[in-house]
Formats: C-alpha cells, structure tokens, sequence
C-alpha cells in the first residue's frame, strides 16, 4: 500500500507535524486494514507533543476487487470526476483516461464521500449487498415520514438483529430504525430505470435532487 507524506496541525496545542499516511488499500490483498478503516483509526495521529489524538481527512481509496466496488474519501474542494486522477499517467492523454474510468464505472460501483463516516457506510452498504442510491432514498422517505426536525441524519449499519439506520441528533446516537425489505424493494422496482449509473457521489444531497426529477 502506497504512502505519502502529509502536513496537519494539531487541533489542541497548534503544532505543524508531518506523518505518513496510506493512499488507499485492496482489501484482497491486504484484509487487516478493513478493521482500522472500519473504526477509523486509519485517520486518527497522536499529536507527538501533547499526545491529543487529531482526525485528519485526506484523500484516500478503499479498493473492494472481490465485492467490484471503489469507493474515493475526497475533501471538500474537488470538483469534477474525482477518478480521472487514479489513472493520470504522462504517457496517457485526458481523453483516454476518462474512456478507462467510464468503461470502469461499467464493471464497478464507483463512489465519492467526503467523511470518513459516509466512506465506513458506503463500505458496510456494499457488503451487505444492498444499492446505496435506494438506502439513501429510503434515508429520506424515514425523514420526512417521522417529521422530526432533531434527527440530523440516518446511517445505515448492520446489527445482529438485521440492518438498522441508526439515528443521529446533535448530541449523537440515539435509536434506531429497522430496514423493511419490503420498502426498500418498493422504492427499488419504482426508481431503478431513472437512475443514473455515471453518478458517482451518492448522499443525501443527490437523493433530493433526485425525488425533485420524479416529482
């Protein structure tokens, strides 16, 4: 797993550091880190003066070969297709390399977030074999049907009990929502056709766009 090296500052004593950090992982070739991703300490760095833990986001590739899905942590000034620069090489031009990821986007399920949340979610929705443009269309349908402006946002997570969306309010989690199967194929059966395969960056956001074009 390729490393690069980072600039950050500590959140709690303001010092500049330097650390290493890895640019993403294959979880088939290398499994162990799927742990470290999944509770996020892959991003965490102990401050070497005060020892204050900082989480630091930075780009990042979470590469599931076996499950066909690739899923790009990005930060918050990229724009555009955020896959193209995987592949950028000196000897390939920009035309060709956009062929490579869109004849990609055809055999993978390509995903842009922006937390490291959204990126353990993404993951755990994969795995469990679902369509993360129904999760978050149902996202919005539990939302708006409970009527609850406390609830900030719902995360999909898998449970003994079944898969759940754990309920998030300002002062955290509390609760949480069972996943009907029938809902979900509902919403799936209605929305499958008017989907769009390009789209790559899935949330919350791309989901109110969405109903506004059905509606």
């Amino acid at each position: 797993m390729a490393k690069r090296t980072i600039h950050y500052r500590c959140e709690q004593c303001g010092k500049l550091h330097m650390a290493q950090v890895y640019e993403g992982v294959d979880v088939a070739k290398e499994p162990q880190f799927r742990s470290r991703v999944m509770d996020a300490s892959i991003f965490d760095f102990a401050c070497p003066d005060c020892g204050y833990v900082n989480g630091i986001i930075y780009p990042f590739v979470y590469h599931d070969p076996d499950r066909r899905f690739l899923i790009r942590l990005i930060d918050q000034t990229v724009t555009g297709d955020p896959f193209t620069s995987l592949f950028d090489t000196e000897e390939e031009t920009d035309a060709a390399i956009k062929g490579v990821v869109e004849d990609m986007k055809q055999r993978y399920r390509f995903r842009a977030v922006r937390t490291p949340n959204d990126l353990m979610e993404k993951i755990a929705i994969f795995e469990a074999g679902y369509d993360d443009r129904v999760i978050e269309l149902m996202k919005i349908f539990l939302l708006s049907s409970r009527n609850d402006s406390s609830i900030l946002h719902l995360y999909f997570a898998p449970t003994d009990d079944g898969p759940v969306f754990l309920m998030e309010i300002e002062a955290g989690f509390t609760g949480s929502i069972p996943l009907e199967e029938t809902l979900y194929d509902s919403i799936a059966a209605k929305t499958q056709e008017a989907m769009n395969p390009a789209d790559t960056e899935i949330d919350s956001l791309w989901a109110s766009k969405f109903f506004d074009r059905m509606n």
